[in-house]
């Protein structure tokens, strides 16, 4: 034995110490994510529900709920309405945040607020002024993806411009076919279903009035 503690000299000289790692800041798309599976969690407890019972209220899986508070699902809006809808909360008050007081906001892509990610990646603009009359999304849809199986309604006014791909929209069982440039409006409560019937991601500006988050 030479009677050398390990690792501690190298040639007689003392061991490098490593370097303290600086710890990672989240990025700009973390600190926008709404965290839906969490907010859901909350509500649920608040409410006194157990998974099982949110799930047969709102005709639901229980593996669904639970994949949804483990962020390892991304509802559709229309899923997480009728979740929201069980406990009951309305989906504005599901995404409370503070008010600001700015009346000029500006967002980089990654600033957006996540609203549910996955095959059907929708983002918001001014998710911090719940006081705003006029909602938008910025929604991609991977193909085959779309707002659910449930059709989607809103009590106001709804428009979009379809940004890149093709999209079919159903209403009252009439089916439209839109592509980049193409777009549709509907005014009062219109139920509809929008999936992308196209080979590559479908973008969608959409705007909606009163906001709903």
């Amino acid at each position: 034995m030479t009677g050398k503690t390990p690792a501690t000299r190298t040639r007689g000289k003392p061991a490098k110490r490593p370097k303290a790692r600086k710890p990672k800041s989240p990025s700009r798309d973390q600190a926008s994510n709404l965290a839906v599976g969490a907010r859901l969690r909350a509500v649920r407890e608040s409410a006194g529900m157990t998974q099982r019972q949110l799930a047969r209220k709102a005709g639901v899986t229980n593996a669904t709920v639970s994949l949804i508070e483990q962020e390892a699902h991304a509802p559709s809006l229309a899923s997480l309405h009728r979740l929201l809808s069980a406990i009951p909360i309305t989906i504005a008050d599901f995404f409370a945040l503070p008010v600001s007081q700015q009346n000029a906001l500006f967002y980089q892509a990654g600033d957006l607020a996540v609203v549910t990610r996955g095959a059907a990646d929708l983002r918001v603009l001014g998710s911090e002024r719940r006081d705003k009359k006029l909602q938008v999304f910025i929604e991609r849809y991977k193909p085959g993806a779309g707002t659910g199986v449930d059709p989607l309604s809103h009590d106001g006014e709804t428009a979009a411009v379809v940004v890149s791909g093709v999209v079919e929209v159903e209403v009252d069982g009439k089916k439209n076919v839109l592509s980049a440039g193409g777009g549709y409006q509907l005014i009062g409560r219109q139920p509809y279903r929008l999936t992308n019937i196209g080979k590559t991601v479908a973008v969608v500006v959409c705007a909606c009035t009163p906001a709903m988050i």
